[in-house]
């Protein structure tokens, strides 16, 4: 019997997506903190930076005690180097901020999940093992959901049927 192949299912995206390419992920906290006064009454990035294609920012900014505010987020790609670009554009961003207001800013970041593409041999077996079984399914050029491993992935939508006959197949191993 030939070894099981990786799956990993995205749940985000809808069921039966075969996409091509999924994202990477870098996520971050930035802690800022004022020693007199205490953090600016306004939101520390009033308006997200401007990011390249292919680019994409979560953020939220929080309060954390008298003179103190959490900047979490996460950057999220299509490209290694669209990635390590836009977590540049968004530390700097979160650095001119700081020492625009005066903080004490302490960043940590963490690369998560790098940028895949699917092996086309994999997710060309996947969608002959889906369409057999009956599931509809589509290549998709891309996931903003990143894809913790595998040699392909699918979107469920939440739907357990997907998930529950790649778990029973021999040559599927689902991660």
């Amino acid at each position: 019997m030939a070894p099981k192949r990786g799956v990993a299912l995205l749940p985000a995206e809808s069921a039966g997506a075969l996409p091509l390419r999924a994202a990477g992920r870098c996520g971050f906290v930035a802690e800022l903190s004022w020693r007199t006064g205490g953090a600016p009454p306004e939101p520390l990035l009033p308006a997200p930076p401007v990011l390249e294609d292919g680019a994409r920012l979560r953020l939220a900014e929080e309060e954390a005690g008298c003179g103190l505010r959490l900047l979490r987020g996460e950057v999220l790609a299509l490209e290694r180097g669209a990635l390590g670009a836009a977590l540049e554009a968004v530390l700097r961003a979160v650095m001119e901020a700081a020492a625009l207001s005066g903080a004490l800013l302490e960043a940590e970041v963490v690369r998560e999940e790098p940028p895949r593409e699917a092996d086309m041999r994999a997710l060309g077996r996947l969608r002959r093992d889906l369409l057999g079984a009956g599931f509809a399914v589509r290549e998709t050029p891309h996931s903003w959901s990143p894809a913790p491993g595998g040699a392909a992935w699918v979107g469920t939508g939440g739907q357990e049927d997907v998930e529950a006959f790649l778990r029973e197949h021999p040559l599927w191993e689902v991660l």
